[in-house]
């Protein structure tokens, strides 16, 4: 019987490594563009408020809680620094409404102009109406206006972002931001958001709020963060500590590898919301020794001086 022979096609022999480079690279590529995708799910998640059934808005409003403003607001909550315009699809992924609920509260806050639509991409904006209102929010409070001159000095002085913040779910919502005019350096305007538990603005907030309002925001942030809780928690526990000594707590590449940062606490004596500040920039800039010998102590008294100024 005469022997099966097989014939390879011209071209079909594998080129040593060659093949194997391109996997690697395409994978890397693949894997580096999966990350980026699921930050930005995890801060969408983080933004949301969850949907609330009828019992539970029975208990927290009774009959006072109207549901169609509240849907109305989470529509123009969806909106984030850095937003030009938001379509359908987005707005139900961020307040996480159904897309046909999605639709009639767009279609009320475009015709009293809290929204305008763009018919040729069919995305939305924030209106005029949205625009004076937040405006009037930011003239109006009173802890920017303290801030702000300290600020300023203290990102003069450093060349470093200072940022001024406040919660809004399980993030930190930037109300004031200074920054210095060093070509390179941490750039968060105000109107973005940062996480609550892995940033120094979020866990100067955490080591700073009641233990009732405290226990409450870690179990949401349990519930939020997973498999990943166990080391931030721990972080977060490190962080108290270094607020209760020295006023300040550190964050190390925590949020971002490649950033560091010191945060502090804003108390007004008189009572009200507890704000943050945070100080940093670069790691290649800004060192772990730097934080605590220098910018810490710096920003610490600059949090006291705020808190002092609120007091009259």
């Amino acid at each position: 019987m005469a022997a099966k022979t097989t014939t390879r096609r011209p071209g079909a022999a594998k080129r040593p490594g060659g093949g194997t480079n391109a996997k690697r690279s395409a994978a890397a590529g693949t894997e580096e563009r999966a990350q980026r995708r699921a930050e930005r799910q995890s801060l969408q998640r983080a933004a949301r408020r969850p949907r609330a059934d009828a019992a539970d808005r029975d208990d927290a409003g009774g009959r006072l809680f109207v549901s169609a403003l509240a849907r109305g607001l989470e529509v123009l909550g969806a909106f984030r620094a850095g937003d030009r315009a938001l379509g359908n699809q987005e707005l139900a992924e961020r307040t996480g409404l159904p897309k046909p609920t999605i639709s009639r509260m767009t279609h009320t806050l475009i015709q009293i102009g809290y929204l305008t639509y763009e018919a040729r991409s069919a995305t939305y904006q924030l209106g005029a109406r949205a625009l004076a209102l937040s405006y009037a929010a930011l003239a109006n409070l009173d802890v920017r206006k303290a801030a702000l001159p300290i600020m300023t000095k203290l990102a003069e002085d450093s060349q470093l972002h200072v940022g001024l913040g406040t919660r809004e779910r399980l993030m930190m919502l930037n109300i004031e931001s200074c920054e210095s005019d060093a070509l390179i350096g941490l750039r968060l305007p105000p109107g973005s958001r940062v996480p609550i538990a892995t940033t120094s603005l979020g866990k100067a907030y955490l080591a700073t709020i009641d233990d009732g309002e405290r226990h409450a925001l870690l179990a949401e942030l349990r519930q939020h963060h997973g498999a990943d809780w166990p080391k931030i928690e721990k972080s977060i526990a490190k962080s108290m500590r270094e607020i209760s000594r020295g006023g300040f707590c550190v964050s190390t590449g925590e949020w971002r590898k490649d950033i560091n940062a010191v945060g502090a606490a804003i108390v007004p004596p008189n009572g009200g919301p507890v704000y943050a500040l945070s100080f940093g920039g670069p790691a290649y800039l800004v060192s772990q020794q730097q934080l605590v010998e220098q910018h810490g102590p710096a920003l610490a008294r600059a949090a006291r001086a705020i808190s002092a100024a609120l007091g009259g």
